[in-house]
């Protein structure tokens, strides 16, 4: 049975076929089917029951989940799964939602997960958009209320510095229709920052919206920013990291750093299991 880091991922913001070159060590992609979003693992249930369905012939080192819009439900039910500790890295893009007000008991597998990347045991990557849903909380209230809930601090930091951010300039078409308004093409030359924040393996970046209706900046979401956080922090994250050695901080290049007043009781770091 041969070793390998696994990506999971569903076909609602899988991993791109042009980003899979960038992970230099052996690494599984996986998608899983969009089933009935009330419940993302139904008839599955946890981390070892998706690699038993979808990848029984590997030997799994790391994981990480990926999600992009609704499918960060399924990554939000594999973090609180009995077994969610294995996992070594969530992406969640545009996409973490709950009701209002926004509450400990409905964003606990976050909390729980940001709490661990803080302290540089996991890495955790949020990006967002500044679109407003009718009736319940937007990414940006989501990504605000993890920051300031984890880091006690409101205010923008950057510790250790961010990787390249850099994204080719792009654009986004958006055809005519009841949900997306007129027919339109929508210019992004550069992503536009609302705020880009780390606190170790913790990272929160969030983007302006372009588009009046923010049809466009939600769909700019998956088309540059997953393909740039994968690039940017995972793939790196994997590459430059022995998955043997367990302990190593979530970014490299830098020194791990444990913030003693912010306790993790949830989760004992371990190599994911066969």
């Amino acid at each position: 049975m041969a070793e390998a880091d696994v990506i999971i991922a569903w076909g609602h913001g899988s991993v791109p076929d042009a980003v899979k070159p960038m992970f230099k060590r052996p690494t599984r992609f996986l998608t899983l089917p969009n089933p009935n979003w009330k419940s993302p693992l139904e008839g599955i249930g946890s981390v070892h029951g998706v690699l038993a369905k979808y990848a029984s012939d590997v030997k799994p080192l790391r994981v990480s989940v990926l999600g992009f819009s609704a499918s960060c439900q399924g990554v939000a039910e594999v973090l609180g799964a009995p077994d969610g500790g294995f996992v070594d890295s969530a992406i969640a893009i545009d996409g973490i939602h709950t009701g209002l007000p926004v509450t400990q008991a409905a964003m606990t597998p976050w909390l729980n997960f940001g709490k661990l990347a803080m302290v540089n045991e996991r890495l955790f990557v949020i990006s967002h958009s500044s679109v407003v849903p009718p009736g319940y909380a937007s990414t940006t209230q989501t990504a605000e209320w993890l920051w300031n809930t984890i880091t006690f601090e409101p205010t923008a930091f950057a510790v250790p510095p961010m990787p390249d951010l850099t994204v080719a300039p792009t654009s986004v078409h958006v055809s005519t229709g009841p949900a997306t308004g007129k027919d339109r093409t929508v210019q992004y030359p550069a992503p536009a920052w609302k705020g880009k924040r780390r606190a170790g393996g913790l990272v929160v970046l969030g983007l302006n919206n372009l588009d009046g209706p923010g049809t466009a900046d939600h769909i700019y979401q998956a088309k540059a920013m997953l393909p740039m956080v994968l690039t940017q922090f995972l793939a790196k994250r994997w590459n430059e990291m022995d998955p043997h050695a367990m302990g190593q901080a979530c970014f490299v290049g830098a020194p791990r750093v444990v913030y003693s007043f912010h306790p993790v009781e949830m989760f004992v770091p371990q190599r994911m299991a066969a």
